[in-house]
């Protein structure tokens, strides 16, 4: 019975994924690369980090390439194993995306 119900989970988190927004997908690459700094788990916070950098638009140069410095150095503090400098940045993004967006 729980395999069944972990299936049935599994789906809908599955479908869930599939049907958000792009404004919700980044929002979510915020939360999973915040939430790869507090775990302390260099390549979940890496990959989130890596997936906002392709998702960057580099029409919009002057804001591209601010994000993508921001993002590059957030990289680098993962590396070093400097945390909390990473997720300060990374949480302001995101609340600014938020704003900006108005999502939550």
């Amino acid at each position: 019975m729980q395999a069944q119900q972990q299936v049935a989970v599994d789906a809908y988190t599955k479908e869930a994924h599939l049907n958000l927004t792009p404004v919700q997908v980044i929002h979510r690459l915020y939360s999973y690369a915040i939430l790869g700094c507090k775990k302390e788990d260099p390549v979940l916070a890496q990959r989130a980090l890596n997936e906002l950098i392709l998702a960057l638009d580099f029409d919009h140069k002057d804001i591209a390439m601010g994000l993508f410095r921001l993002y590059n150095y957030c990289k680098g503090c993962i590396q070093e194993h400097k945390y909390p400098q990473a997720i300060e940045i990374l949480e302001e993004l995101r609340a600014t995306w938020a704003r900006a967006f108005h999502t939550s």
